[in-house]
């Protein structure tokens, strides 16, 4: 039998079997949420690419971080929504959903006991953490070391002893933990709670220390900060803010709320939310990156407007080349 699996084919929470009964409509609320929160993502990361942006480091930091956002969004919206309308789990698709640990060159138990899909959501996962973390550094000590955000991410995934990372479609729930040798107990996954916990932490401390250093900088340097470094840090400021929300996700595990049924979305909402609410924050408050991103359906609006004069303009002509010649009388 597959671990975490109950009699009937449905997945384990605990010692409980839960059943695919409100599946249905938390697949449909993270539908939602993936458009709701894909769409702004989508358009910021469409105006960073712009090449008068990434002639600056923070933009260029600012790319990675997006594309992971998409990823993430992508991941832990859309796929987990789709599991949960269509209840797939690697109880009952164990094809589709797990991997065993061969893949990773360990050997395996003779079971199917370790990395599903959920692998890549975390690798990226920290992989964003770092970044972000560089991202704030950058902002305090113009820094950037990307490829350091690859190999962070990587080997904090790589070297948790026996991942097991599984979803449960009628909870909505992910669980990044990992199975003891006898494959029967879930444990606790150390990395993931130190990555959250770490990330969230120098985060916070690093954007408070950027704006004491502005502050002082205004105060006794006399050397003014350009109108773009000031929106760009304050900007960032708010993203490490929702980065926090990351913490709330570990820290659900150990809070005395018993069974709570929406344990799953609500742990999934603040997940989310570190990487689709930084969209709107970037849209609302960078006037650089609204303006290229709505350029692009300007330039289609009036790109369709010069069709159609184009096509009115035709059209008269004919109608006045046809009446010259007697072919079309107006009466």
């Amino acid at each position: 039998m597959t671990p975490m699996c109950g009699p009937h084919g449905d997945p384990l929470i605990g010692h409980e079997e839960v059943s695919h009964t409100n599946g249905l409509y938390i697949g449909i609320f993270y539908i939602f949420l993936f458009i709701i929160m894909g769409v702004p993502q989508a358009m910021c990361l469409y105006a960073i690419c712009h090449k008068k942006h990434l002639q600056y480091s923070c933009y260029k930091l600012m790319l990675m971080v997006s594309v992971l956002d998409m990823f993430n969004l992508t991941e832990g919206s859309l796929v987990c929504g789709l599991l949960s309308i269509f209840n797939l789990s690697h109880c009952n698709s164990p094809i589709v959903l797990i991997f065993g640990k061969m893949i990773m060159g360990k050997p395996t138990l003779g079971i199917l006991d370790s990395v599903t899909i959920k692998l890549q959501t975390l690798v990226s996962w920290m992989i964003y953490c770092f970044t972000s973390i560089i991202l704030a550094l950058n902002r305090v000590l113009e820094f950037v070391s990307r490829p350091l955000s690859w190999a962070y991410g990587l080997t904090m995934a790589l070297t948790v002893p026996r991942p097991f990372y599984y979803y449960v479609p009628a909870k909505g729930q992910l669980s990044f933990l990992q199975i003891n040798e006898a494959g029967t107990e879930l444990e606790e996954n150390k990395n993931h709670i130190v990555n959250n916990s770490v990330k969230g932490l120098s985060i916070a401390v690093a954007y408070v220390i950027m704006l004491i250093a502005i502050r002082v900088k205004l105060k006794n340097s006399g050397m003014a900060l350009s109108k773009m470094e000031v929106r760009l840090s304050i900007q960032a400021f708010f993203v490490g803010l929702m980065s926090v929300s990351s913490i709330v996700y570990c820290l659900f595990g150990y809070l005395p709320i018993g069974n709570f049924s929406l344990i799953g979305p609500v742990g999934m909402v603040c997940w989310l939310s570190t990487h689709g609410v930084s969209g709107y924050i970037y849209l609302i408050m960078n006037k650089s990156l609204r303006e290229t991103s709505f350029g692009l359906f300007c330039k289609k609006s009036k790109l369709l407007k010069s069709k159609q004069m184009v096509l009115f303009t035709t059209s008269v002509n004919t109608v006045e080349r046809l009446s010259s010649r007697g072919f079309c009388r107006i009466k």
